[in-house]
C-alpha cells in the first residue's frame, strides 16, 4: 500500500513515478515495484512526442457530425482546423491542454520549442473563429455536448493560467495570445455549457462514457476557480446541489460497465468533495452508500489489449478513479473509516496504472496521456504528494 511511512520517509511525487527518469525501485505494500513502468514512459519526453503526435494525426478519425447538406461532408483539417487530430474532436482540444501543462516540466529545449510550434499554429485567430463557425452552424449546436465542450473550458484556462507566469515571459506573452484568440469559442460553448445544465438536461446523466455529468461540472468548476468566474461556480455549484445532494444508496456495485472509463458514483463523490465543507461531506458520502461492502474500491480485473477500444477504456477508469479516490482522501483523511476506504482503493488503483503503457498504439497515445496529466495535476493538489 502506497502510505506516507514508506521506508524511505517520504511519498515520491507523481510526476518523478510517471514521467521523468526511470528511478530506484520503492516498495508499494512490500512488493517492489519499477517505478518506469507507471505509465510506459520512461520521460517526459517521451509522453509528449506521443501527445504532439496524435494532434497531427489527421487519421484514423471519428465525426459524430450532424449533417445537414452535402457540403457539411469535408475532411476533419477542414471542419475543425485546430482540433482535427487525436481520433476525436474532444481529445484534440484535451490533448492541447496536455500539451500546454507540459511545458511546466522538464522538456529539451527543441521539444519546447517543438510543443510552443504547434500551440501556436493550432490556436490562432483564423483557424478558431473557423471552429467558432463550425459550432455556430447547425451542425455544431450538440457536437461534442457536453464533454468536448467542457475540456475547451479547461483549455482555455489553462491558457489563462500559463499567461499569468510571470517567471516565463515567452510562455505568458504567447498564452496571452492563445486565450485572446481562444476567447470567441470559449464564451460561445460557456454560454452553451451553463444552458445545457441550466435548461435541457432535465436530469443529471450518469454514465462512464462521455456524457457523464458529474465530471464535465468537475471542469467547469475547476475553470470558474481559475478565472475567477463566480457565475459559473455559483452554476455548477447549484446544478450539482440539485442533482445529487440528495442522492442516497448509490449502488456502487454495479460499477463498472464493459466500457467506461469514468465511475458515476466516483466521478459525483468527486465533484461533491469540491462543493461542500468537509463535515458536510462526510455526511453525504456515509448515506451514499449502500453497505460498507459499496466502499471496498478494488480495480476491475480484465485483459489488457491496446487495439480494444473497451480495455483501453478500463485503463482509463483505473487513472480516473485514482483522481476520484484521492479527492475523498484529501477531504475525510485516511484515518475516517471511508477516507481509509479510499485510501486503501487508491494504493490499488495507482499498482495497475504502473502498468498502463500510455504510449503504446494510438488507440491509447490519442487520449490517456491525457489522463494521467489530470491525476498528476489531482495529486499535486492533495495532501499526500
Amino acid at each position: 500500500m502506497l502510505q506516507r511511512d514508506l521506508q524511505n520517509g517520504r511519498i515520491p511525487d507523481f510526476a518523478e513515478l510517471s514521467l521523468h527518469q526511470p528511478l530506484t525501485p520503492r516498495c508499494l505494500d512490500g512488493k517492489v515495484v519499477s517505478m518506469r513502468a507507471v505509465n510506459g514512459v520512461a520521460t517526459t519526453q517521451e509522453l509528449v512526442s506521443a501527445v504532439l503526435d496524435a494532434v497531427l494525426r489527421e487519421y484514423p478519425h471519428v465525426l459524430c457530425q450532424e449533417l445537414n447538406s452535402d457540403s457539411d461532408v469535408k475532411p476533419p483539417r477542414e471542419l475543425n482546423p485546430s482540433f482535427y487530430g487525436s481520433y476525436d474532436w474532444h481529445s484534440a482540444v484535451h490533448s492541447h491542454w496536455t500539451l500546454l501543462r507540459s511545458l511546466d516540466l522538464d522538456l529539451t529545449e527543441h521539444q519546447r520549442e517543438r510543443v510552443i510550434t504547434v500551440l501556436d499554429q493550432h490556436l490562432s485567430s483564423e483557424k478558431l473563429m473557423q471552429e467558432k463557425q463550425f459550432f455556430a452552424g447547425p451542425g455544431g449546436l450538440f457536437f461534442e455536448r457536453p464533454y468536448g465542450w467542457a475540456w475547451l473550458a479547461a483549455l482555455y484556462s489553462e491558457c489563462h493560467r500559463c499567461s499569468t507566469n510571470e517567471s516565463d515571459v515567452q510562455i505568458s506573452t504567447m498564452a496571452k495570445k492563445w486565450c485572446k484568440a481562444l476567447d470567441p469559442l470559449y464564451e460561445l460553448l460557456r454560454h452553451r455549457l451553463i444552458e445545457y445544465f441550466s435548461t435541457v438536461l432535465p436530469y443529471p446523466i450518469r454514465t462512464g462514457l462521455h456524457s457523464n455529468s458529474a465530471f464535465s461540472l468537475s471542469l467547469m468548476l475547476q475553470t470558474a476557480k481559475t478565472l475567477k468566474d463566480e457565475e459559473l461556480s455559483r452554476c455548477v455549484v447549484r446544478f450539482a446541489e440539485q442533482w445529487f445532494l440528495a442522492d442516497k444508496s448509490i449502488n456502487w456495485t454495479t460499477e463498472p460497465s464493459g466500457s467506461d472509463f469514468l465511475d458515476p458514483g466516483l466521478e459525483e463523490a468527486a465533484l461533491m468533495a469540491c462543493i461542500l465543507e468537509p463535515q458536510r461531506f462526510a455526511s453525504w458520502i456515509e448515506t451514499t452508500l449502500v453497505t460498507e461492502e459499496m466502499y471496498r474500491w478494488h480495480p476491475p480485473q480484465f485483459k489488457r489489449s491496446p487495439s480494444e477500444p473497451g480495455s483501453v477504456h478500463l485503463e482509463g477508469l483505473l487513472i480516473s478513479r485514482s483522481w476520484c479516490l484521492s479527492s475523498i482522501v484529501d477531504i475525510l483523511g485516511p484515518n475516517s473509516k471511508i477516507g481509509n476506504a479510499a485510501q486503501l482503493g487508491l494504493d490499488e488503483h495507482l499498482e495497475q496504472v504502473v502498468g498502463i503503457d500510455v504510449t503504446d498504439g494510438f488507440g491509447r497515445s490519442h487520449w490517456l496521456p491525457t489522463f494521467l496529466t489530470y491525476l498528476n495535476v489531482k495529486l499535486e493538489a492533495h495532501l499526500y504528494f
